[in-house]
């Protein structure tokens, strides 16, 4: 397939199966993976914080101390919004172009902001995967016709898994009170 269509071959991977992979290599490296709900001090073993993974943080704020660094993060448990401090020596933020991270350290984003706006929407349909790897090989699709434009990104063929980019755009609605609003287009 590969040879046929394209001399070079797709390196297109979905998040939700790097994340899988990249939690499985910290765990063989020693880390430990926590989630929101199970990592109160008095079950991470030792009480130390070292080498820990804290899924459903959100970093609020963070502040350089003597010993190191103390992150101030936010996460929800049983429905409400709890807070924590965590000592840390190295805080990564790994958490996309709208980084909190980034805006706390006071590094700008540079560049056009707002270029197009998108909603991608992830499915799983083997009848279009076998239809389009026998029928029309390709990674990007692109949709063009009166009533929608957008971009279908095939994941995996043989598992049938897309997303489908689909194009809104903002304007303001003129109301009373000025309210903004988004329409799928």
């Amino acid at each position: 397939f590969e040879q046929i269509v394209s001399p070079t071959s797709v390196g297109h991977f979905s998040q939700y199966k790097l994340l899988r992979l990249l939690l499985k290599r910290l765990l063989n490296m020693g880390f430990h993976i926590f989630t929101a709900d199970r990592c109160n001090s008095d079950q991470v073993p030792g009480g130390k914080w070292e080498k820990k993974i804290l899924m459903g943080h959100e970093c609020k704020s963070f502040s350089f101390t003597d010993d190191g660094i103390m992150v101030k993060t936010s996460f929800h448990k049983e429905g409400k919004l709890v807070e924590r401090n965590i000592p840390c020596s190295i805080l990564i933020g790994a958490d996309g172009a709208g980084s909190t991270v980034r805006k706390l350290v006071g590094i700008d984003m540079e560049g056009e902001r707002n270029m197009q706006n998108l909603v991608s929407v992830h499915f799983l349909s083997q009848n279009l995967g076998k239809y389009l790897l026998h029928e029309r090989p390709g990674m990007l699709f692109f949709i063009f016709n009166p009533e929608a434009i957008g971009v279908l990104v095939a994941h995996d063929l043989n598992e049938g898994e897309f997303v489908l980019q689909v194009i809104y755009f903002e304007f303001l609605v003129p109301t009373s009170k000025s309210l903004s609003a988004s329409y799928l287009v």
